[in-house]
Order: C-alpha cells, then structure tokens, then sequence
C-alpha cells in the first residue's frame, strides 16, 4: 500500500508535506484521511512523521 502525503493547509500544526503510512480511512499515527480526502494524495516518498504509528 502506498504511503499519504498531506497536502492541506493546516498552519496550526505545520503537517504540511509530511508522509504517513496510510491505513485507508486514517493514517498510522491517527489522522483521519476521510474527513477532508482533497488535502491528501497517495505517495510512494518515504514516511517523514515522527509519530507514534507512522515512524
């Protein structure tokens, strides 16, 4: 399965452009794709989150 980049404008946090291991409607560390799938894009770069999860 290919990993998911964040692709939204969340400036709260600067999650912007990091990779997560996808894990269909979330990703490893929690996130939920399904609630806006427009801010994120299937990606085969390497994970860069540093959460629980993901890393």
């Amino acid at each position: 399965m290919a990993n998911i980049k964040y692709i939204g404008n969340d400036t709260s946090k600067s999650e912007r452009g990091k990779v997560h291991v996808n894990e269909n409607t979330k990703t490893g560390c929690g996130a939920i794709i399904d609630d806006n799938k427009e801010d994120w894009v299937e990606t085969t770069e390497s994970v860069t989150c540093e959460k629980r999860g993901c890393k």
